[in-house]
């Protein structure tokens, strides 16, 4: 058994990194309502599970993918190129691409159903303290062939162009997030209960996974990014390591003040980290050896 869970908050400034609608000519950003029934500013699992997939995508090798992972495609569904009739249809994608065995996929059709699920998973990430978002305002031409007649017929040299309103909302947050990696899931056929690769393969992906999970934080990236890539201010968390069965895998949430310290109270085998530096210094040494 080898899993991690890691609950950590990162500072993040002016970022727009996860939206969720247009109300008019206003984007209103993601936010989640908590039990007590305050709203705070968020970023979904999903956003989130984009950002991991992306960075993990960049480090595989051209072998290592699919046909619609090598173009980012959202869908599972290529053709497998050699089916082992030891593994199950998942196991056979499991074991053809990186990307589907780490994050997992849905593929229904007619004649079966293939699923797995990840093994990596996200939380929210949600706002530590109650704290609203401000708007930007911004214009632009309109670009409407109404208002290219208009300025083409008039010889009015004062005339102006039509000019679209629109707000952009922007954020300033510490974030909470859980997260759970289960390691030794990663290359292992569910249905047959067997690993569907070598275990100096199943090592490298391993690696490949967490080292995108670092890649995702230091290297930001989400929403609206060309105009308002977010600065990346401080992280600091708990790793929680479960190598036995008798082992727990704690994971009091990072909204919670005293997280690290509850976390390694109630765990066998945690390490602290208070900062960008020793954040990528722990992920490094919890990388598996090749």
């Amino acid at each position: 058994m080898n899993k991690i869970a890691m609950m950590l908050r990162i500072k993040l400034n002016g970022e727009a990194l996860n939206n969720e609608e247009s109300i008019g000519n206003v984007i209103i950003p993601r936010q989640i309502e908590l039990m007590d029934g305050t709203v705070r500013q968020a970023l979904s699992g999903e956003m989130l599970k984009h950002f991991h997939t992306k960075n993990l995508r960049l480090l595989a090798d051209d072998e290592e993918l699919c046909d619609t992972c090598k173009i980012f495609s959202p869908m599972k569904n290529g053709d497998v190129k050699e089916n082992n009739k030891k593994y199950s249809a998942s196991g056979n994608r499991t074991k053809q691409c990186i990307v589907d065995d780490i994050e997992g996929f849905m593929n229904a059709e007619k004649s079966k159903n293939e699923k797995r699920t990840s093994c990596i998973k996200f939380s929210w990430a949600i706002a530590t303290c109650d704290n609203d978002y401000t708007e930007t305002l911004l214009s632009r031409v309109d670009p409407t062939e109404k208002n290219n007649k208009k300025k083409s017929e008039t010889k009015d040299e004062n005339n102006k162009s039509d000019q679209m309103i629109f707000y952009r909302p922007i954020r300033s947050n510490e974030y909470a997030i859980t997260i759970q990696v289960d390691l030794d899931r990663i290359g292992y056929d569910d249905e047959k209960l067997i690993y569907t690769l070598p275990e100096n393969e199943i090592k490298s992906r391993q690696i490949k996974c967490l080292k995108a999970l670092k890649n995702m934080f230091i290297d930001m990236e989400g929403a609206m990014c060309s105009t308002r890539l977010p600065h990346i201010m401080d992280i600091e968390g708990v790793i929680v390591k479960k190598t036995d069965k008798n082992q727990v895998l704690s994971k009091y949430s990072a909204l919670n003040s005293d997280y690290k310290e509850v976390n390694s109270a109630i765990s066998d085998d945690s390490i602290i980290f208070n900062n960008m530096r020793e954040f990528s210094k722990v992920m490094n040494e919890i990388l598996p050896t090749e």
